[in-house]
């Protein structure tokens, strides 16, 4: 029973450190996943559209990681009575590891309509949004941006201002423009003077077309299975569809897809702010051997 002691002890120092150390390189195993499942999903969407380029884009947000290590060790001896009493130690140990993505689907429609705008332009299509289309996001976006104090000041002082310089309220409504109006952001030469929370949905909006404007065709190949060159960087697929690029074209990729996850991030509905119940669990599986 001493030398069966003595195994566990020994069993339980060699976990301790172990485990650490297996923790460690988990971690940094699945830190290492999320690009690539960020570029996966984007040339799955990209080799989507070149079967049908009026498709519905599928895109995942990826939120919280968990890696999780357990090891456990017990022991014990199997004793024969014999005669002669012989006791055989013996140590038995296992390990469980977790690695998870927690994931959020983007469902809303703006969001999958600039989605949609984005995927089409990539292949080619001079896609824009339109102006009610415009309107309709500037009238989701005053919610999602955050009254500091800064702009509560502004506020004040913009109203205050065109209060003392308007007739009635009919004159002050046709002054100024605010994010209750149906055209949020109009066109240039268009009088009125913006509120300031009317100023920061149309610099939100310019940034969006910005974006969008500035996404090319031609840095990725989409083509059958047996297309793909062996020295491909990244490379998607939908159905007998396959979308890669090549060294050449991967710096393209990662700016298209931070436009990618600026527009799937847009618009945050106030139930997912906290611990969605039910998010979906991702887990990339052991890469570390």
């Amino acid at each position: 029973m001493h030398r069966v002691g003595l195994f566990l002890a020994l069993g339980l120092c060699c976990v301790t450190g172990c485990t650490s150390m297996r923790l460690r390189q988990r971690t940094v195993n699945q830190a290492s996943t999320l690009s690539e499942l960020q570029y996966q999903q984007v040339l799955n969407n990209l080799a989507q559209f070149a079967v049908n380029p009026t498709v519905l884009p599928l895109h995942i947000n990826l939120r919280e990681g968990t890696t999780q290590v357990t090891d456990s060790i017990s022991g014990g001896s199997l004793v024969d009575l014999g005669p002669p009493a012989v006791s055989q130690p013996q140590l038995f140990g296992s390990r469980t590891a977790v690695a998870q993505w927690g994931m959020s689907p983007v469902i809303d429609p703006i969001e999958l309509r600039l989605l949609y705008i984005a995927y089409r332009r990539a292949h080619g299509f001079p896609d824009m949004p339109s102006p009610e289309f415009l309107d309709e996001l500037a009238h989701e976006l005053k919610d999602q941006l955050g009254s500091n104090v800064d702009l509560r000041y502004e506020s004040a002082w913009f109203y205050d201002f065109h209060a003392r310089a308007s007739k009635d309220a009919r004159d002050l409504e046709g002054r100024i423009v605010s994010t209750n109006d149906e055209r949020v952001c109009p066109q240039p030469g268009t009088p009125g003077d913006h509120s300031p929370l009317a100023r920061n949905v149309c610099r939100k909006i310019e940034s969006i077309q910005r974006d969008l404007a500035r996404i090319q065709s031609g840095w990725f190949h989409v083509g059958r299975k047996r297309d793909v060159p062996k020295d491909a960087c990244y490379v998607g697929m939908s159905g007998n569809c396959y979308a890669w690029v090549s060294s050449e074209g991967c710096a393209e990729l990662t700016e298209f897809t931070f436009i990618v996850l600026k527009i799937a991030t847009l618009i945050k509905e106030s139930a997912m702010l906290a611990n969605p119940p039910g998010t979906v669990k991702f887990s990339p599986g052991d890469r570390g051997g």
